[in-house]
């Protein structure tokens, strides 16, 4: 399965969304992460699983936090009890946002573990340590994904924007990381996206 230690007790699984056709059928990227949370969940008894993601298709009203959803349910026999949308995140930093506004801190879960890609993992761990902050245990694994030097640049490049666009920020102080990112990040600001 993973390196993950069996004898922490996760609160809570959270599946980052890769992509999906227009009728909501997941690329094979996107199948790799779900089939590896549902594994996870299964095998480390977690009670939640999270997933993430909009209605970021133009031709497509569905969210891919639900074709994840309907995924787990269909293929692994997830209970749709034990999965909770987070329909709101446009990328990575608004899975971590939203996932801990939204969801974490009201469920007061501490133990979180993260599935994306393997090529995604260190972008990721640095930005839910972030967002999340020291009082949370966030530890994040990878499903195997074919990727090239290219996709490693992005994310180098990638967490490198991240880190200008929050600089002067705790790590951890939820409400200023909201407010910056609705004031500077392209996806949240009206910029690429329209604003929240």
């Amino acid at each position: 399965m993973t390196n993950l230690d069996a004898s922490i007790s996760y609160d809570a699984l959270i599946v980052l969304a890769n992509e999906m056709d227009a009728n909501g059928i997941l690329n094979e990227e996107s199948v790799a992460r779900a089939d590896l949370a549902a594994e996870i969940a299964r095998d480390l008894h977690v009670p939640y699983i999270i997933t993430c993601g909009w209605a970021y298709r133009q031709d497509s009203k569905i969210k891919i936090a639900d074709a994840f959803k309907d995924f787990l349910i269909n293929k692994h026999s997830v209970s749709a009890e034990k999965i909770i949308t987070e329909v709101n995140s446009r990328d990575t930093v608004g899975d971590a946002v939203f996932t801990r506004a939204n969801i974490i801190s009201q469920k007061q879960f501490r133990n979180i573990c993260v599935v994306t890609s393997s090529y995604h993992v260190a972008r990721t761990k640095a930005i839910f340590d972030f967002v999340y902050g020291k009082n949370y245990m966030i530890d994040v694994v990878g499903a195997v994904a074919n990727y090239d030097d290219n996709v490693l640049d992005k994310e180098k490049a990638s967490l490198e924007s991240f880190n200008k666009t929050f600089l002067g920020i705790e790590a951890g102080a939820l409400m200023k990381i909201i407010d910056r990112l609705k004031k500077c990040h392209p996806f949240y600001n009206g910029v690429a996206h329209a604003s929240i």
